[in-house]
């Protein structure tokens, strides 16, 4: 975990470097000084990302204050970065013939702009909370009792540095406004230190379904003590499912829902890795079973321990544009409704966001999925 942290840290200001390079296009007489533009903008967010973990900082006004500064400002620089490395790939497209008429530098500011007003937006899309969407999911032989049955997912709501208290009070009420059977909470809901985000977590308290409120881990609960995390979910009321079910009663038949906990857990020695087969394991095989699993990219083991539907999220889908566009290549299934074979996943964009600040064009979610046979399917 060492080398990898050491080897992304390198990475980032190599690519600093590279950013650095691009915006003194703009300002030639002043290379240094947009190199060491860069640069800071990329160390002020490690030293937030260092700093947060220290008890006696992470909730005080100045550590709000580099958080903000950090989220937002690294916000703007992971956008330009995109549009920098765009411009280059049209340079080395196109003949220099068509390159020589072309004001550069005027180009580059322009997309600079353009970064500063979409970091800005997204910045204030990332303040609204998440907003409320709908899924209807026709699924084939789905057992008569459990159409209708309504699911409310959260996933990725990173409390920590600057979710607070008020993002996650409206969350909850706007997903108990939904009146869900069953809520799911699909991991990465917690991000910093038990003692330090409690009183942020409160509202969570409220949460209640008829069915239950079950949870499963994400990889970011793992850096700040799955253990503690998961002791503070079942304090909240939750079920925590990992590596094991429930069998729940709806409509006068019964279905399983299970969950695993996040492939991180390997590198912890805190919990078992993922096993499908327990997760699935019961005595009527032929209850429709649902899948609670952090990453998407499970699906093949998934489907063939037998699970109809998996709640899945992390990727965020890809959080914010442009950055949205590349998700795809990293993930077969990264946002919204798919499917493989018999088995349905949904997977949602994140109820809260990380890093980065802002949501502009991929909206922080609630969903709401609700069951149904295939008569809609064409």
């Amino acid at each position: 975990m060492r080398k990898r942290f050491l080897l992304i840290i390198a990475i980032a200001f190599l690519i600093a470097f590279y950013v650095g390079v691009n915006l003194a296009e703009i300002f030639p007489a002043h290379l240094w000084l947009m190199m060491a533009v860069s640069f800071f903008v990329v160390s002020l967010f490690i030293a937030w990302q260092w700093s947060y973990r220290l008890s006696f900082f992470s909730e005080s006004r100045a550590a709000l204050v580099l958080a903000w500064t950090a989220n937002i400002g690294i916000g703007v620089w992971v956008t330009f970065l995109f549009f920098a490395a765009l411009k280059d790939a049209v340079i080395l497209a196109l003949p220099q013939r068509f390159l020589s008429e072309i004001a550069w530098p005027r180009v580059i500011l322009s997309l600079l702009i353009l970064s500063v007003v979409i970091a800005g937006i997204g910045s204030w899309q990332a303040l609204m909370g998440p907003y409320v969407r709908r899924v209807l999911i026709p699924i084939k032989g789905l057992p008569v009792f459990l159409k209708g049955l309504k699911i409310l997912q959260i996933s990725d709501l990173h409390v920590g540095a600057t979710i607070r208290r008020s993002y996650v009070e409206k969350t909850v009420s706007r997903g108990l406004g939904l009146n869900p059977d069953l809520i799911a909470l699909t991991g990465d809901i917690f991000d910093g230190a038990v003692e330090t985000l409690s009183p942020h977590l409160e509202p969570l308290r409220r949460l209640r379904a008829p069915l239950g409120v079950f949870y499963i881990t994400g990889n970011h609960e793992y850096f700040w003590g799955a253990r503690m995390w998961i002791q503070k979910a079942t304090e909240y009321g939750m079920i925590p499912l990992l590596n094991e079910n429930r069998v729940l009663s709806f409509n006068g038949g019964k279905f399983l829902i299970a969950g695993i906990p996040d492939e991180m857990s390997r590198f912890f020695d805190q919990f078992c890795p993922p096993d499908f087969a327990k997760a699935a394991l019961s005595q009527d095989s032929d209850l429709f079973k649902i899948l609670l699993a952090h990453r998407p990219g499970v699906y093949a083991e998934a489907k063939a321990a037998g699970f109809h539907l998996q709640l899945s999220g992390h990727t965020h889908g890809g959080q914010f544009f442009p950055w949205s566009l590349l998700i795809g290549f990293f993930h077969r299934f990264y946002r919204g409704l798919n499917r493989y074979g018999d088995l349905w996943i949904y997977v949602n964009c994140g109820t809260g966001y990380w890093g980065p600040a802002q949501r502009f064009a991929v909206p922080a979610e609630l969903t709401l999925l609700v069951l149904s046979d295939d008569s809609l399917e064409g």
